[in-house]
C-alpha cells in the first residue's frame, strides 16, 4: 500500500507545488500605484472611438477581489495604467486568469489612433493569439514613468468575466505555463495509461465491472481535457456554448459511468437490491440531464453546468455510502471505494483555497484534474486487486481439483478395471452362448434338411429350403458374434477348400433351378486366411448370385499380384445404377439367400481378411462379386 500511497502523494505535490506556482504573478487589484477602471454591462455595439470618447465619469474605478462580470448579453470595458518608476522598459504580459473567456481584445497606446487591436479568447485560433496559451494573455512593454491606457474589451456569448493579472517579466510567465501544462499532461498521461491498461485488461477478460471503468476513466479524461482548456492548448477555437455543452455532457456522463460501475463492482444487485434499484433510477436522471444539454444554446447562462455539476457531486458522495453500507456487509474491495472517494474530497481542499483567494475557475479546475485523477488511480488498485482475487481463487480451486483428482485416481481406475473384466466376462458368455446355441440347432437342421432334400414332393423342397435358411441365419450369427470378439485363426489353406463347402450347400437348389455351377479353381493355389471366415463370404455371394442368375454361375480362383482373387459370377442382369450407387457408397445392400445381416457381414468379413469386396459385371455382361486375400508362403515360392 505504501506504493499507491507516495504515487498519489507524488502526484497532489506536482499539480498544486510546481504546476501551480505562480509566485511571480500579480492581480492588477494588489499592484499598487496601478489604476484600474471599467464600464460593466455596456452595449455590444459600442466600438473603440466610442468608448474612448466616453466621459470620465461613465468609468468606475474597479479594486473588488474576484472577477468583474458583466450582465448576460453584454460586454466588459476596462481601461488599465501600469506603473513603473525605473529607468529601463518592462517587458510583461498582461493576462486573464480565465479559461472561458470567448473574446478579448486589447488596444495599446501606440496602437490607439490605429483601432487594430490584438485579439485572443476561446473563439480565437491558435494562430491569431499574440501569446499561445489557453489564457487571454498579451505582451506589453512599459516604458519608464509608466504608460498611457490600456484598453480590455471583454465578450462572452454567456456572461462576461474578467481578472487580469500582471507578470512584470515575459519570461515568468511563459515558465509558469510550461511547468503547468506539464504538470497536467502528466496527469492526462496518467489517466490514458490507465484507460489503455484496463481497456486491454477487459478485452482480455470481458469483466463488466473492467469495462464500466474504462468507460468512467475515459470520460474523465475527456473532462479533464476540456475543463482546463485542452482545445486552446492545441489551437483549436471552442468558445461558448460549445465549450459549456461539452463540459457539462463529458461529467454528467461520467457520473453516470461512476454509477455503473459502482454496481459492477460492488455486486449490489445481490448485496444491495435496493439500493441497487435507486441507482439504476439515478443513472436514468443523469442520462437525462446529459441530454438537456441540448437546450443549453437558448440558455441566457451557463447554469446548466453547475447543475449537473451537482449532480455529480451527489453522485460521488452516493456511490461512497453506497462503499460504506457494501464494506459493513462484507463486499471486500469496498475499503477501494471508501478511500477514493475520501481522497477525491481531500484532492478538493486546494480548489476550496482558491475560491477562498478568488481565483475559483483555475482552482477549481486544477482541483478537480487531480482528485478525478488519484481517484481513478485508486480505483484502477481495486480493479487490479479484484483481478488478483480472482486468480487467487482460481488457483485455490485448481489445487482443489487436482487433489481431488489425485485422491480419487485410484478408485477410479479400480472402478474401470473391474467395470472393464466384468464386461469381457459378459461378452465372453454371450459369445459362448450363440456358439452353444448354433451348434444344438445346427445339427438337427442340417439333418432335417437332408432328409427333406432326399423326400418327394413340394412340401418337402418347402421344408428343405426353409431349414436351408435357418441353417444360414444360425451360420450368420455365429459368425457376427466372432466377428465382434475381433478372434481370427490364420492358417493355409488350399484356395479350392474356399469354394468347396458353398458349392455343396447350394448344389442341389442350383440344380432344381436349373443352374449350372462352374468351379474354376487351380489344384496349386493355396491362401493363408481364416477358413471359416472365407467360406462363409462366398457362401453369401453363391446364395446372392443363385438369386439372379439364369443359367450359370461362376466360383473362379486366380493368382495375382499379391494375392489370390476370387470371383463369384453370374449370368444374370448387371447391378443397376442405384444398387451400384448404393455400394460405393458404403449402404447395406442384401447379398445373402435369406436377406438376413446381407452386405454389412460381408463387409465386416472382408474388413477382417483384411480385404475389400469388389463389385462389377463379367465378360458376359452379368454381375461378378470378388476379393482378394494373401498367398500362402508355398504359393508365393512357387514358379
Amino acid at each position: 500500500m505504501a506504493g499507491p500511497v507516495l504515487l498519489i502523494a507524488g502526484l497532489g505535490w506536482l499539480m498544486f507545488g510546481p504546476g501551480g506556482g505562480k509566485d511571480r504573478m500579480t492581480r492588477l487589484i494588489e499592484l499598487p500605484g496601478t489604476t484600474i477602471e471599467a464600464v460593466t454591462d455596456a452595449d455590444p455595439r459600442l466600438g473603440w472611438d466610442d468608448v474612448t470618447a466616453l466621459p470620465d465619469a461613465a468609468w468606475q474605478e474597479w479594486r473588488a477581489p474576484g472577477y468583474l462580470a458583466a450582465e448576460p448579453g453584454r460586454v466588459i470595458w476596462m481601461r488599465v495604467k501600469l506603473p513603473h518608476a525605473g529607468d529601463r522598459s518592462l517587458h510583461g504580459v498582461l493576462a486573464d486568469t480565465s479559461y472561458f473567456s470567448d473574446h478579448v481584445q486589447l488596444w495599446e497606446p501606440r496602437g490607439a489612433g490605429s483601432g487594430r487591436p490584438l485579439e485572443s479568447g476561446g473563439s480565437v485560433r491558435g494562430d491569431g493569439k499574440p501569446l499561445w496559451g489557453r489564457t487571454a494573455a498579451f505582451p506589453l512593454e512599459v516604458p519608464p514613468g509608466g504608460t498611457g491606457w490600456i484598453y480590455l474589451r471583454v465578450a462572452d456569448a454567456y456572461v462576461a468575466h474578467v481578472q487580469p493579472v500582471w507578470w512584470p517579466k515575459a519570461e515568468d510567465y511563459f515558465a509558469a505555463q510550461a511547468r503547468q501544462v506539464l504538470a497536467e499532461y502528466l496527469c492526462f498521461g496518467a489517466l490514458l495509461a490507465l484507460v489503455l491498461y484496463n481497456l486491454v485488461l477487459w478485452v482480455r477478460l470481458q469483466y463488466a465491472d473492467t469495462g464500466y471503468y474504462v468507460l468512467t476513466a475515459a470520460v474523465g479524461l475527456a473532462f479533464n481535457f476540456v475543463a482546463n482548456g485542452g482545445f486552446a492548448l492545441l489551437g483549436v477555437p471552442l468558445g461558448s456554448p460549445g465549450h459549456e455543452m461539452l463540459v457539462a455532457g463529458s461529467l454528467g456522463l461520467g457520473a453516470c459511468c461512476m454509477v455503473q460501475f459502482t454496481r459492477a463492482f460492488l455486486g449490489t444487485r445481490e448485496l444491495l437490491p435496493r439500493v441497487d434499484r435507486g441507482m439504476r433510477a439515478w443513472s436514468v436522471a443523469l442520462v437525462l440531464a446529459v441530454g438537456a444539454i441540448g437546450a443549453m444554446p437558448w440558455m441566457k447562462t451557463p447554469g446548466w453546468v453547475s447543475v449537473v455539476g451537482m449532480a455529480s457531486g451527489l453522485t460521488d458522495m452516493g456511490c461512497m455510502a453506497v462503499a460504506v453500507v457494501a464494506w459493513r456487509r462484507g463486499a471486500r474491495l469496498a475499503p477501494f471505494f471508501v478511500a477514493a472517494y475520501a481522497l477525491l474530497l481531500v484532492a478538493m481542499v486546494p480548489a476550496m483555497m482558491s475560491m477562498l483567494r478568488a481565483d475559483v475557475i483555475r482552482g477549481v479546475a486544477m482541483g478537480l484534474l487531480a482528485g478525478r485523477t488519484m481517484e481513478m488511480l485508486l480505483l484502477s488498485f481495486a480493479v487490479a486487486e479484484r483481478f488478483a482475487q480472482t486468480q487467487r481463487r482460481l488457483f485455490e480451486e485448481t489445487e482443489q481439483r487436482r487433489m481431488i483428482e489425485e485422491t480419487y485416481a485410484d478408485e477410479l481406475e479400480l472402478e474401470v478395471r473391474e467395470r472393464t473384466r466384468e464386461l469381457a466376462e459378459t461378452n465372453a458368455d454371450k459369445d459362448r452362448m450363440l456358439a452353444v446355441i448354433g451348434h444344438d440347432l445346427r445339427s438337427p437342421l442340417t439333418g432335417l434338411m437332408r432328409e427333406a432334400d432326399e423326400a418327394p414332393g413340394e412340401f418337402a423342397r418347402e421344408t428343405a429350403r426353409t431349414g436351408r435358411m435357418l441353417l444360414l441365419l444360425i451360420e450368420d450369427l455365429v459368425l457376427w458374434a466372432r466377428l465382434r470378439a475381433g478372434t481370427r485363426a490364420l492358417a493355409a489353406h488350399p484356395a479350392r477348400a474356399l469354394l468347396a463347402p458353398a458349392v455343396a450347400l447350394h448344389r442341389v437348389v442350383a440344380e432344381r433351378g436349373g443352374t449350372a455351377l462352374v468351379v474354376d479353381v487351380p489344384d496349386e493355389l493355396r491362401v493363408e486366411t481364416d477358413l471359416v471366415l472365407a467360406q462363409t463370404l462366398v457362401r453369401n455371394l453363391l446364395a446372392n448370385a443363385l438369386k439372379f442368375a439364369r443359367t450359370r454361375i461362376v466360383l473362379r480362383a486366380s493368382a495375382v499380384e499379391g494375392g489370390v482373387r476370387f470371383t463369384v459370377g453370374n449370368d444374370g442382369p448387371p447391378l443397376s445404377p442405384a444398387v451400384a450407387a448404393r455400394f460405393s457408397a458404403g449402404e447395406d445392400e442384401p447379398l445373402t439367400a435369406t436377406g438376413g445381416l446381407g452386405l454389412r457381414l460381408c463387409r465386416e468379413i472382408c474388413r477382417a481378411l483384411d480385404t475389400r469386396l469388389e463389385a462389377g459385371s463379367d465378360a458376359d455382361g452379368g454381375t461378378e462379386f470378388g476379393f482378394t486375400v494373401r498367398a500362402a508362403a508355398q504359393q508365393e515360392e512357387t514358379p
